[in-house]
């Protein structure tokens, strides 16, 4: 599995400047290969200039991207993101990889020698994968504080060396990497044999971190014909710091004693897993009492790793009830919003803050507000009114409210929206966004039981743990106006 090249571009920040290629890895022996495999269909890698123009422009990132070209945007043209294609006068450059960091645009062209459709499934061509890996190696490589950038690009041409020699991808971990460019040695027992993808040991305090972020997504309307909609996911982080070649660790992913307790569906878990108790429970199982505890047993490796994946769909109540109503009367918006907050959630937040996107309309010029807490301001670019709600709802009613009349400017200002859902809204159809997160918390209840960590070889080390609740497209529709939904039949 080979790349036949490799780019680091510097996005233009204004339509006048062009793409510059910061960095530049092209493998001679696999474009030999893609030029045997491809026969008289071959297409050549282009100059680094030409192609900076060509791929910025098709990839549609920059200033340049807000315009509408054909070729790119046009309904008959195939989407399929991260993937790419570039015309040629000589052919079609594909597939070509991209993935963007602030405004580096990472890119390379994975070698595919059988005559593969374009069209076809991306997941049957295991090099495209492969590339992908390489581009998320880069890229957290060079997530360095801008002082150090420089240095860290003049290191590229190693870090490839090691990554994917001569044009191979070997190892896409940016740490095991960096590990081994700095060439420190490291002393083993005969009897021990060092992973290649764990090439250092830890030398120190052994210690282990392990962190669970959950989510919410939900959609609420306050109709009755129209149902509420959620959806809660999430992760268990890890990072472990432990002496020894390849250490165990067994643990429990359960429910907190002090919280709901609804069953997690099916894990999804990092290839460094062992053993778990993954399957889906059986929905008798899973709505009586507290569902029983999964467990994991890995080895984990040295850098932080996304232990599992979760989500849960026995969720019975959201964590905060939400009614919207906007009416708009002579250039000016009525707005009322009322949020209350189910006594199942834990009543601090690190931030709680609703968003009024005004859409497809004028600048806002004023708002006159009346919030029962909290204060009421409107963004830099008069298009969004923010209600920042503060950390905790009152503990007698746990409910909040806001009366808001916007007074909207000049519409000779007004912007149309680019995305489809925001196409939707113009007159009743609105929305407001919730935007909360809750520390040393999760809806589900899902946490990681301290006792029921264990290391083999046994060893003393520090346990750190953490939980944290977010919002994630937490939408409540105006009950005024229509809903961007499918409703059920």
């Amino acid at each position: 599995m080979s790349v036949r090249c490799v780019w680091i571009i510097h996005l233009p920040g204004t339509p006048n400047k062009a793409a510059k290629v910061l960095f530049t890895r092209k493998f001679p022996t696999v474009e030999k290969q893609a030029k045997r495999a491809s026969g008289e269909g071959y297409v050549g890698v282009l100059p680094d200039p030409q192609m900076a123009r060509l791929l910025v422009q098709e990839v549609g990132f920059g200033p340049a991207g807000k315009k509408f070209v054909a070729e790119r945007d046009s309904c008959r043209e195939i989407l399929q993101k991260p993937v790419f294609k570039i015309k040629t006068d000589e052919g079609e450059i594909w597939p070509l990889v991209v993935l963007q960091q602030g405004e580096l645009l990472l890119c390379c062209l994975p070698l595919v020698e059988e005559q593969t459709s374009n069209d076809n499934n991306l997941i049957n061509i295991p090099t495209i994968s492969q590339g992908f890996a390489l581009l998320s190696s880069l890229a957290e490589a060079l997530r360095v504080p801008s002082q150090e950038f420089a240095t860290r690009l003049t290191e590229m041409p190693a870090f490839l060396n090691e990554a994917a020699p001569f044009g191979c991808v070997r190892d896409t971990c940016a740490d095991t990497v960096l590990a081994k460019l700095t060439n420190r040695p490291v002393t083993l027992h005969k009897t021990d044999k060092q992973a290649a993808w764990k090439p250092l040991l830890h030398r120190g305090k052994s210690s282990i971190y392990l962190g669970i972020t959950e989510f919410i997504r939900a959609s609420q309307c306050n109709q009755e014909e129209m149902r509420d909609a959620m959806e809660v996911y999430g992760s268990v982080l890890c990072r472990a710091e432990l002496e020894g070649v390849s250490p165990d660790i067994i643990l429990n992913v359960s429910h907190a004693p002090d919280s709901p307790s609804i069953a997690l569906d099916q894990l999804t878990t990092h290839p460094c897993v062992l053993s778990a108790d993954s399957m889906p429970l059986p929905d008798n199982k899973a709505s009586a009492g507290v569902p029983a505890p999964r467990r994991i047993r890995f080895s984990p490796p040295s850098e932080n790793f996304t232990l599992c994946h979760y989500s849960a769909s026995h969720l019975q109540e959201l964590p905060i009830f939400g009614s919207y109503t906007m009416k708009p009367e002579d250039g000016k918006l009525q707005v009322s919003v009322l949020l209350k907050l189910s006594d199942q959630i834990r009543n601090t937040f690190d931030y709680c803050e609703l968003q009024i996107p005004l859409l497809n309309g004028p600048p806002v010029q004023s708002v006159d507000s009346s919030p029962s807490q909290g204060g009421v301001t409107v963004s830099p670019d008069r298009r969004i009114v923010v209600w920042n709600i503060g950390q905790k709802f009152p503990n007698k009613t746990l409910e909040v409210s806001l009366t808001a009349t916007v007074y909207m400017g000049d519409k000779s200002k007004s912007i149309a929206a680019s995305s489809p859902e925001d196409q939707f809204c113009v007159g009743l159809n609105s929305y407001c966004q919730l935007y909360f997160m809750v520390p040393e918390f999760t809806h589900t209840g899902c946490h990681v039981d301290p006792r029921s960590v264990q290391v083999s070889p046994a060893t003393k080390f520090k346990l750190t743990t953490g939980r944290e609740y977010k919002s994630n497209d937490y939408k409540i529709w105006n009950s005024l106006g229509e809903a961007l939904t499918v409703k059920e039949k």
